[in-house]
């Protein structure tokens, strides 16, 4: 195992805890605030708002001051965060804290995701399972944090986690994750035949780029809001006769199956194209998969819409995060094996803005409905919508490519 390959096992899963980390102190965080639904998309709203900057940002400055110095920054900031929220006792402190998580964990990410490319040679392999690694993260951390909360209480739990995310920190003062190794030259560069040469200027010009920005704004929020609602879903359809706790339980284990989901998905992914399906084939493979997956999407959301049985959106619940799980990495290959890599971080900065948006937008209008109408369900049917606009893009993109 490469120096490269050991940092993504390591550093990855603690990206994905602070990905997963808002849903699953959803319900600690209501109780702890005293807010409604509205609040809470708000506050997903603040995890949005500060991803798009930060990360435009991180890709330039990683593409010149270097990648080491992004990541050490954000994995500080991160760290900071945490230990702000475990102490946050009104709705603007825990606002400013998720902003500070989001800022940091989006510096993290832009880093992360050419490193993944750099340490395994094809594209699509790199980015599923570095982003497998993303998803164990994320599966585990609902069900840790509802054990640490139970035994420990709030601020505890949530300074735990602060300690976990200063590993991150020190990972990266002892790592280099700058200078590529010599099995990064192997990389199929071929596979970028029509690669950016222009600089920043042809990156933003370049019909790619914008297609993967959009699809990443249409797709970032109808999975962060499928994780951060789970819990309510679980509990608005307990049975009456149900004990509370368990009613908790059942949510938070049903919101760490879907990112067991989800994890799987992309580990079965990594598998698929790293023993059957090699460059320029991996990528149109993948954009065909894309399709499949939007339609999937759109049914999922429609079916959250509809469902009145608890056992009926568990299920839903799971199938979205089996769904969820290949979008992104295969947005992301397509993305890197395009530009050339001087450009990666800007590219990939440029690609997660266009996510910050939806991640903005669409929580906060999904909150507001929920909270006006007293009913998520027709919150997400602007879910529903999404779903459907992404559709057609990503038909478009196959069309286009």
């Amino acid at each position: 195992m490469t120096p490269l390959q050991l940092f993504i096992f390591t550093a990855l899963p603690v990206t994905g805890m602070c990905y997963a980390l808002l849903g699953a102190l959803k319900l600690p965080l209501v109780d702890r605030l005293k807010i409604d639904e509205a609040k809470v998309g708000g506050l997903l709203s603040a995890f949005g708002i500060m991803f798009g900057p930060i990360i435009l940002a991180a890709g330039f400055l990683s593409d010149s001051l270097g990648r080491q110095n992004v990541w050490i920054g954000g994995a500080a900031l991160v760290t900071v965060a945490l230990i702000s929220l475990s102490r946050a006792t009104r709705y603007g402190g825990a606002w400013l804290a998720v902003a500070m998580l989001s800022a940091g964990l989006a510096a993290m990410v832009n880093v992360v995701n050419p490193v993944m490319i750099m340490a395994f040679e094809n594209p699509v392999t790199a980015i599923n399972t570095g982003d497998f690694l993303f998803g164990l993260g994320a599966f585990c951390t609902p069900a840790i944090v509802a054990l640490l909360v139970r035994r420990t209480g709030y601020s505890r739990a949530v300074s735990l986690l602060a300690a976990v995310s200063s590993f991150a920190l020190i990972l990266g003062f002892f790592i280099n994750i700058d200078s590529p190794p010599s099995a990064a030259a192997a990389i199929d560069t071929t596979a970028a035949t029509n690669a950016i040469d222009a600089g920043f200027s042809g990156l933003i010009a370049d019909p790619i780029m914008w297609f993967c920005a959009m699809m990443l704004m249409l797709w970032a929020p109808l999975e962060s809001s499928t994780a951060a609602w789970t819990t309510s879903f679980i509990n608005e359809q307990r049975p009456e006769s149900e004990d509370e706790d368990r009613g908790k339980r059942i949510a938070a284990w049903t919101l760490s199956g879907f990112w067991m989901c989800f994890m799987g998905s992309r580990l079965v992914m990594a598998l698929y194209h790293n023993f059957f399906s090699h460059g320029t084939d991996s990528i149109a493979s993948t954009r065909l998969l894309h399709i499949v997956l939007a339609l999937l999407a759109v049914v999922a959301m429609l079916g959250l819409v509809r469902s009145r049985k608890r056992s009926v959106t568990i299920g839903i619940i799971l199938a979205m995060g089996l769904i969820s799980g290949p979008f992104v990495p295969g947005v992301i290959a397509i993305l890197l094996s395009h530009v050339s890599p001087e450009l990666s971080g800007r590219a990939v900065g440029v690609a997660f803005a266009g996510a910050s948006i939806g991640w903005t937008l669409v929580p906060l209008i999904i909150g507001r409905i929920a909270a006006k109408t007293g009913s998520l369900q027709r919150g997400f049917l602007v879910a529903v919508a999404t779903a459907i606009l992404l559709l057609a893009l990503v038909i478009a993109h196959n069309i286009y490519a």
